[in-house]
């Protein structure tokens, strides 16, 4: 997971956490603002219906309540109030407008709220006020009785409506909820709309947060990435203004200088080494081919002297390998360029594995004319462990097929043989120094298993690279892919 993606996703979970808080905070404040606004409504309703219910009034009353209510509701058809009213258990007033779906004998409310007009033993209901008179302590009022509130819907409309009344008049104000809905709807969605932005802004604000607290680490992920033998010189800035990373910048730094330090020692051991083993090696083949010269023909002498020449040239191989790739860990590895005809170094090679064995089906499909620039000692030697290795891990029988053709501005080069299958989990792990994929054939296979190593090194000093493209149906296949000369 990159650094990108890792900023999205703290981005994204900062802003899903806090659309959370904000959807739970915001859902408490919608409901309490909508409780708030009901309460309000229901408060009104209450003054309008209290305000009449003083004493016993007649149906013509009631029709003059209505009229103004629906004079203040004026063309507000989603304002509109219904009434219906009942004197001494007797209806006097139901407005015209009263919806269908609405049977005020069937609301439960009615019906318990109507409970209370019968009196207590050994008490007496109130006498109403004297008609023509205010109400005055001599003409007291009527005591009124609680109101009670509830929801309908009823003739596509969703009505709030109110049971209240004094000890003989029941009445049932309905209001027409449409205002109300559309207010809280308007609020509804001014909050989505505000809660959308926000989100958006804290994401975009956590996006900025986590860039700048992972910037150590984005600069520590790039000097990682860098370390490579010839890169352990990488260093990471100290900074001061990041208290929580200088440890870790300080620790990996030094960390870094260890390995430059053992590395460049290991190199410069094994290149020294390879250095000073060349002249001994050199003076005792000098002694034993002189030696080899001096012995009876075919004596055991000579036999000791020519086995002893063959592990010479061998060690001698292993020297200059391990020489040249020390060289190439430390980017030191000296190139010769020029212009090189591959088509005929190939074939001088296809012609060597030719001369080496018979009993292999060598073939080839060289394209003519295809130059490279290069060192061609360092490329032949690329090209003839290749080659020595195909030779090796064959059998009887067997086929080697070489092939060289020009393709998309570069040069390949495929050398494919018959033999073991290569495991799938030693693809990666051939090119190591010193690995073999087969130890059960290793001991009977001369080699040092530096072949493969030593000429994907050369291949990449030439910038090209050299890989293992197939090895399956008992055909393993390597390809060199090499800059073209334009």
């Amino acid at each position: 997971m990159n650094l990108n993606s890792f900023r999205l996703k703290i981005a994204l979970l900062s802003g899903l956490i806090t659309g959370l808080l904000l959807i739970g905070s915001g859902f408490g404040l919608w409901r309490i603002s909508y409780q708030l606004n009901l309460d309000h409504m229901d408060r009104e309703i209450r003054n309008l219906g209290q305000a009449n219910l003083d004493r016993v009034q007649g149906g013509e009353h009631w029709t003059r309540l209505e009229a103004a209510l629906k004079f203040v509701a004026g063309n507000r058809a989603s304002s509109g109030y219904v009434l219906w009213v009942k004197n001494y258990d007797q209806v006097v007033y139901q407005s015209p407008d009263w919806p269908a779906g609405l049977a005020p004998e069937s609301f439960r409310e009615l019906k318990s709220y109507e409970g209370p007009n019968v009196p207590m033993p050994g008490q007496a209901l109130p006498p109403p006020p004297r008609r023509g008179e205010q109400i005055s302590p001599q003409n007291p009022a009527l005591p009124l009785k609680s109101p009670e509130f509830f929801t309908r819907d009823a003739g596509g409309k969703t009505w709030r409506i109110a049971v209240m009344g004094n000890p003989y008049v029941t009445l049932i104000l309905a209001a027409d909820m449409g205002e109300f809905k559309d207010r809280m709807a308007t609020l509804r969605n001014t909050y989505l709309v505000a809660l959308a932005a926000v989100l958006l802004l804290v994401a975009g604000s956590a996006w900025l947060v986590a860039k700048r607290a992972l910037r150590p680490v984005a600069m520590l992920t790039q000097t990682v990435e860098q370390v490579t033998a010839r890169g352990l010189d990488q260093r990471i800035p100290t900074m001061t203004h990041e208290q929580e990373f200088s440890r870790l910048v300080t620790v990996f730094n030094e960390m870094l200088a260890r390995l430059e330090t053992s590395f460049q020692q290991a190199t410069r051991f094994s290149a020294d080494a390879s250095h000073e083993l060349k002249t001994p090696l050199a003076r005792l083949q000098m002694e034993l081919e002189q030696a080899l010269e001096n012995a009876p023909p075919d004596s055991p002498q000579q036999e000791i002297y020519s086995s002893l020449l063959e592990e010479i040239s061998r060690l001698k191989a292993i020297v200059q390998k391990l020489l040249l790739l020390s060289l190439a860990d430390v980017g030191h590895l000296q190139l010769q360029l020029q212009p090189v005809n591959l088509t005929a170094m190939l074939t001088n090679v296809v012609e060597d594995c030719q001369a080496q064995v018979s009993t292999l089906n060598i073939q080839s499909q060289i394209s003519p004319d295809i130059h490279v620039k290069a060192d061609p000692d360092l490329l032949e030697q690329a090209l003839q462990n290749l080659a020595s290795n195909a030779v090796k891990y064959n059998h009887d029988g067997g086929l080697i097929r070489f092939e060289l053709l020009a393709e998309a501005g570069q040069v390949l080069i495929r050398v494919a043989n018959t033999g073991s299958q290569i495991p799938p989990g030693d693809h990666d792990r051939i090119f190591e120094r010193f690995y073999r994929a087969d130890p059960a054939r290793s001991g009977r296979v001369e080699g040092t298993g530096l072949g493969l190593s030593l000429a994907r090194e050369i291949i990449r000093a030439h910038g090209g690279d050299l890989c293992l493209e197939a090895s399956e149906d008992q055909i393993t296949r390597f390809t060199i892919k090499l800059p073209s000369v334009n």
